[in-house]
């Protein structure tokens, strides 16, 4: 135990004697600069960081204010349009459809003003339109084709619930219901312009069917020396494959797309 206690002396005696040559002056200036260096990090982890990130957030909920005052603008838009004519549907459904009408332009990448040209064109905005040919609604759907547009495309509407195994046409009255009929009117004008990637071409499709669009390429393809019909000059031929009632359809459409995209997206525009 003495032993142990005079190590312990002796240690201590040797650290008294290692403190005292130290010259602590020497070590002052790191002294000061690492409390600096802990004293900006402490300062930045409690204020600066958080007042950062607060900043970003700010700004982000910023931008999304804008993003959905935008947004609803334009179904404000969209609605005024159809409010214009007599849809023969109550205000709540057709604020209903100017909402879906914008959506489904979002979601498909289509301008809705494209969507609202050829429901002006097809119907006149009135959701009871009934054609000759047998088109109902909105977009002027034929219930064989709406029925196989549902199956390709596995289209839903909470309000009508149909097996498409046990019928072969979808009911006119499906078809009468605004967003139903919309949905596969938007549908189908998407997969026609990926169909013949033509906007002209799509609509005359829309008008008279893909089947007689294909059919009339094909034939101007092989009457002009070749059956490639991307080769065929779209802009140049449309106007001889198709007579001038047909023709005039697509330029009904052109001109009021470009009226209401004017209407809803001038804003944008403006930037």
């Amino acid at each position: 135990m003495k032993k142990i206690r005079k190590i312990l002396f002796g240690l201590r005696i040797i650290i008294r004697k290692l403190i005292n040559k130290i010259q602590f002056k020497y070590f002052l200036p790191y002294f000061l600069l690492l409390s600096v260096l802990i004293s900006v990090a402490f300062l930045s982890y409690c204020y600066v960081i958080p007042m950062y990130y607060s900043y970003l957030k700010e700004r982000q909920d910023v931008k999304l204010l804008k993003n959905k005052i935008r947004v609803d603008y334009e179904k404000l838009k969209i609605f005024k349009i159809i409010k214009t004519f007599n849809s023969g549907l109550p205000v709540s459904e057709e604020k209903k459809v100017s909402g879906l009408i914008f959506n489904l332009g979002e979601k498909y990448k289509i301008n809705p003003a494209l969507i609202l040209a050829v429901i002006r064109v097809e119907s006149s905005f009135n959701n009871f339109s009934y054609s000759n040919m047998g088109a109902v609604g909105l977009m002027q759907i034929k219930p064989v084709t709406g029925l196989y547009l549902i199956k390709k495309y596995n289209i839903k509407s909470k309000k009508f619930n149909y097996n498409t195994r046990y019928i072969e046409y979808l009911p006119i009255n499906y078809l009468y219901n605004p967003s139903l009929n919309i949905k596969i009117g938007a549908r189908y004008l998407l997969s026609l312009l990926y169909e013949f990637k033509n906007l002209k071409l799509a609509l005359f499709a829309y008008n008279v069917g893909p089947t007689l669009v294909s059919r009339s390429l094909a034939s101007y393809g092989t009457n002009g020396g070749g059956n490639d019909r991307l080769n065929l000059d779209i802009s140049e031929s449309t106007n001889r494959l198709f007579s001038d009632f047909y023709y005039g359809y697509y330029k009904r459409v052109k001109k009021y797309f470009a009226i209401y995209n004017s209407e809803i997206f001038k804003d944008r525009i403006k930037e």
